[in-house]
C-alpha cells in the first residue's frame, strides 16, 4: 500500500514511518509537516492511505481531507489525535473517515486498521496499483535515459515522481530485477558500447560522455561487465 503521512511533529511522522515500514508490502510515499503542503502533493497523487494529524499549521486534518475528498474516491483516511471531542470525530465520520485513534498512538491499533483495509484494496485495486507502478517505472526509465550523462541518484528520481527512495528501490528491484544504481551503470555501459563503435570518438573521452568521472573505474567496470575493454571492444567491433 502506499500511504502518506501527516503530522506537525517530526517524531511522530519518524516513528509512523518505522511502523509502516516494517511491512514489507506497506510503503510512504512522503511526509508532511502541514496540511496545505499535503493539499498541494495530493492534487496530483492519490495514495491508498493517509495519515493524518487534525491539529496543524494551515490547514487542519479535517480542512485537508475534506478539500480533497471528492477527487480522492479510493483513499482510505486514519485520523491521529491528542484531542477525544465529540464534533471531530463526528466530522470525521461525516468525511469517511475509516479510523479516529488517539495520541500517543498504540503501534498495533495502527497497524491494524491498516491491514483491514489493506485486505480492502486488494480486490479491487491491485490491477490499478499494477498499472500504476509499471507507469512510475517507465518514467524512471525514462529520466534515467535522458540523464545518464549527469550524476543521477535515487533520492533525486524519486523526488520527480513524487514518491519515497525507498518506494523506488523496492519498485525498480521487484520490476526489473536490478537495483537502481545496476540499472544506471547497465544505461551507461551500454550507450558507452554505441560511442565505441565511432572511431571518431577517443576511447579516454567516452568515459565522461556516459556519466562516469573516472577513465580507470569506466575501463574498470566495462571489463567487468564484457570480458574485454572499452579499447578491445572497439578493435573487436571495427577490424576488418
Amino acid at each position: 500500500m502506499k500511504i502518506v503521512i501527516i503530522d506537525d511533529e517530526p517524531k511522530i511522522r519518524k516513528g509512523l514511518t518505522k511502523i509502516v515500514e516494517m511491512h514489507k508490502d506497506w510503503y510512504v510515499l512522503q511526509s508532511f509537516a502541514d496540511g496545505l503542503s499535503a493539499i498541494e502533493y495530493l492534487k496530483d497523487v492519490e495514495p491508498d492511505v493517509v495519515i493524518t494529524d487534525i491539529h496543524m499549521p494551515g490547514a487542519t486534518g479535517l480542512e485537508m481531507i475534506e478539500a480533497i475528498h471528492d477527487a480522492h474516491k479510493n483513499t482510505r483516511f486514519i485520523i491521529l489525535t491528542g484531542y477525544a471531542r465529540f464534533d471531530y470525530a463526528q466530522k470525521a465520520i461525516d468525511l469517511g473517515v475509516r479510523k479516529f485513534l488517539l495520541k500517543p498512538t498504540n503501534p498495533s491499533e495502527l497497524v491494524e486498521a491498516l491491514e483491514t483495509i489493506e485486505s480492502e484494496l486488494k480486490p479491487d485495486n491491485s490491477a490499478s496499483l499494477k498499472a500504476n507502478n509499471n507507469l512510475l517505472i517507465m518514467k524512471a526509465e525514462e529520466y534515467i535515459q535522458l540523464n545518464y550523462r549527469s550524476k543521477i541518484n535515487q533520492s533525486e528520481v524519486a523526488a520527480e515522481l513524487y514518491i519515497s527512495p525507498n518506494y523506488l528501490s523496492d519498485l525498480f528491484k521487484k520490476n526489473t530485477g536490478m537495483k537502481f544504481s545496476d540499472y544506471v551503470t547497465e544505461v551507461r555501459l551500454e550507450k558507452a558500447k554505441e560511442l565505441l563503435l565511432d572511431v571518431h570518438n577517443k576511447v579516454g573521452d567516452i568515459a565522461e560522455l556516459v556519466g562516469f568521472t573516472d577513465p580507470r573505474y569506466f575501463s574498470s567496470v566495462f571489463r567487468k561487465k564484457y570480458g574485454m575493454t572499452p579499447r578491445e571492444f572497439r578493435n573487436s567491433q571495427t577490424s576488418d
